[in-house]
């Protein structure tokens, strides 16, 4: 029973997903989207946007960031759309630097190795504009209500998400 009734959603999905869906790449930045090289996939109902950026090194550290996004198109005219969404996010970092100080009194310069690292999630609702240029070109702002948790605890953020991707 659960193969016919999955086979039958993936008939389903395909059938509605293939009719009129575009596919965006790009760049993308905000609270709920993560930061990094994001990919879109949409039809004229739903959507989801994933984004990710991996920059490590062992002896510097660097950041792992990423997220994933659903949307819900409201309306679009072929330029311009409204949508809401639902986002989540991720930010890994960990910077590891030398701090140098000076003691006047000796005349002698000391440092000290620094690492700051840290782990931040963001969650939540969203509700933004795309707009399309020239032909391919496509713009997204995005103004979530995020709920964030990490390193410098918990709260709730309004940054917003912005996106510039090209679709084909």
């Amino acid at each position: 029973m659960f193969k016919i009734l999955f086979t039958s959603a993936c008939m389903l999905f395909s059938s509605v997903a293939y009719a009129d869906s575009t596919h965006s790449l790009g760049f993308a930045a905000g609270s709920t989207y993560g930061i990094g090289l994001s990919y879109s996939y949409d039809n004229p109902t739903w959507g989801v946007q994933i984004t990710g950026l991996p920059v490590w090194d062992e002896s510097d550290g660097g950041r792992i960031a990423g997220g994933v996004n659903f949307k819900r198109n409201f309306h679009e005219n072929g330029r311009v759309g409204l949508y809401g969404s639902l986002g989540m996010a991720g930010h890994l970092y960990r910077d590891i630097y030398e701090e140098y100080t000076w003691d006047p009194e000796t005349d002698e310069e000391t440092s000290e190795t620094v690492i700051d690292e840290g782990l931040d999630f963001a969650a939540g609702p969203g509700v933004g504009m795309q707009v399309m240029f020239w032909d391919n070109l496509l713009f997204r702002f995005e103004l979530p209500l995020a709920v964030k948790w990490g390193t410098n605890g918990l709260g709730i953020i309004p940054i917003p998400n912005s996106a510039l991707m090209y679709r084909w």
